[in-house]
C-alpha cells in the first residue's frame, strides 16, 4: 500500500516536470530575445561607451536582467557573433568599427549571421511600427538580426542612424527615407552596403523601393468624394515633404471631375505639433462654406484629429465634412464614425523590401535596383458614406 502510495507521488512529480520544464524553456528563450534586443540597441546607441570599452561580464548581465547563467552566455556569444563584441583575454569589449565593417563576417559562408539596420521615419507611428515588426519577424526567420532606429523626420538624424548602422557591422538597411533634397540623397550613395527604401524611393540615388501607389490612390479618393455629394475640398498633408504623390493624385482626380482645391485649402503641418495641428485645422472647419466639405488627409491620425474637432465644434460627420484618411489603421474601424480610408498591404511591402536586401546580401545582386508599386484599396465607412434610415 505504502508503495503503491509512493508511486503514485512520484509520478505526480515527474508529470509535473515534463509539462513545467518546457514552460520554463520556453520563458528562458523568450527572456533571451528581450534582452539580445535590449542590449544590441544599447550597443548601437553608444550607452556602453566607445570601441574598447569594457562590457558587461556574463555574471553581471544575468544579475542586471535576472536571467539564468546560459541564458546570459548565449546572448553576450549572440552579440559576438554579430560583431558588436569582441573577446579581449577573458573579458569582453565594444567592438570598433574593424570588427564591425560591413563585409567583414563572410558573405559568402551561407551561415555566416547576418546584421540588418530598420530605419523608420517615426517609431511613434503605429504605421512604421508595424512596418518594422513585420521586417523583424522576417529577419528572424531566416536567422538574421535587425537593429531598429528612427529619424523623427530629420535627416541629419538620419544620417546619423545611418553611419551608426555602418560602423557597427549591419550587412544592409531597410530603409523609410527623409532626405528630399539632391544633397541629401546624394548621402546615400557613399554609404558601403546594401539598402532597399519603403514608402518612398530617392530622385537622384538608384535602389532598391517598395512603395504604395499613392497617385493612383489620390485619385481614386477624390472621385469618391465628388460621388459622395462634396461640392468643396481640402487636404490635410504633412509638412517637410518636397513633394507628396497622394495631393497630386488627389488634385488630379478632382480636375477630372471639374472641380479644384483652392491653394488656401491645402494645409501642411506637423502631427507632433498637436497646438498647430488643432490651429490650422480649426480655421479650415471655420472657413467651411454651406456645401459639403470633402476633406483627404495625408494619414489617419491627422483624419482622427480632424475628426475629434468636428464633434467638438458640433460639425456633423459625414453631412457637414466628409473625412477620408490614409494607412487604413485599427482604430479608423474603431472610432465614430468608423473613419473611411486607403489600405494597402504593409505586411507584403515589409516582405517584398526584406526579399530583396537579403537576395543583395546573400547573392552580391548588384544589378540595377527596381522600384515595386503595390495597389491600394479604398475601405468606405461612415465619414463619407450617409446612412439612410
Amino acid at each position: 500500500m505504502l508503495y503503491s502510495k509512493t508511486r503514485t507521488f512520484v509520478n505526480y512529480i515527474a508529470s509535473c516536470y515534463i509539462f513545467v520544464i518546457p514552460i520554463l524553456l520556453k520563458m528562458s528563450e523568450i527572456n533571451g530575445e528581450r534582452v539580445l534586443k535590449e542590449l544590441r540597441q544599447g550597443l548601437l546607441n553608444g550607452e556602453f561607451g566607445e570601441a574598447g570599452s569594457s562590457f558587461l561580464t556574463v555574471r553581471e548581465l544575468c544579475a542586471r536582467f535576472c536571467v539564468a547563467h546560459n541564458t546570459g552566455f548565449r546572448v553576450i556569444s549572440k552579440l559576438r557573433d554579430e560583431g558588436l563584441l569582441e573577446k579581449v583575454g577573458r573579458a569582453y569589449k565594444v567592438a570598433g568599427p574593424e570588427q564591425g565593417k560591413p563585409g567583414n563576417a563572410s558573405l559568402s559562408n551561407e551561415k555566416a549571421p547576418v546584421l540588418i539596420g530598420f530605419l523608420a521615419t517615426c517609431l511613434e507611428s503605429p504605421y512604421f511600427a508595424k512596418l518594422a515588426t513585420y521586417a523583424e519577424d522576417f529577419a528572424h526567420s531566416v536567422g538574421a538580426s535587425l537593429v531598429i532606429a528612427s529619424s523623427n523626420y530629420d535627416f541629419e538624424t538620419e544620417k546619423e542612424r545611418l553611419n551608426m548602422f555602418c560602423s557597427h557591422g549591419v550587412s544592409g538597411i531597410l530603409v523609410c527615407p527623409w532626405a528630399s533634397t539632391p544633397e541629401q540623397e546624394a548621402f546615400y550613395s557613399t554609404l558601403p552596403v546594401p539598402c532597399v527604401m519603403l514608402g518612398r524611393n530617392l530622385k537622384s540615388v538608384e535602389y532598391d523601393a517598395v512603395l504604395v501607389d499613392n497617385y493612383r490612390a489620390g485619385r481614386e479618393v477624390a472621385r469618391h468624394l465628388v460621388e459622395s455629394g462634396a461640392g468643396d475640398f481640402a487636404y490635410v498633408g504633412q509638412s517637410g515633404k518636397p513633394s507628396d504623390s497622394r495631393l497630386d493624385g488627389f488634385r488630379a482626380g478632382l480636375l477630372e471631375a471639374e472641380y479644384a482645391i483652392p491653394k488656401k485649402n491645402i494645409f501642411l503641418m506637423e502631427y507632433a505639433n498637436s497646438g498647430e495641428c488643432n490651429f490650422m485645422m480649426y480655421n479650415l472647419l471655420l472657413r467651411k462654406r454651406r456645401r459639403r466639405l470633402g476633406v483627404f488627409c495625408y494619414h489617419d491620425l491627422f483624419a482622427l484629429r480632424l475628426l475629434n474637432l468636428c464633434h467638438s465644434l458640433n460639425i456633423k460627420v459625414p453631412e457637414e465634412v466628409a473625412l477620408v484618411g490614409f494607412d487604413d489603421l485599427p482604430i479608423a474601424s474603431e472610432c465614430w464614425p468608423p473613419l473611411t480610408s486607403v489600405s494597402y498591404p504593409v505586411k507584403e511591402m515589409a516582405q517584398l523590401a526584406f526579399e530583396a536586401l537579403y537576395s543583395r546580401i546573400r547573392l552580391g545582386v548588384s544589378d540595377k535596383g527596381f522600384t515595386r508599386f503595390l495597389d491600394t484599396k479604398l475601405i468606405i465607412r461612415q465619414t463619407t458614406k450617409i446612412l439612410v434610415h
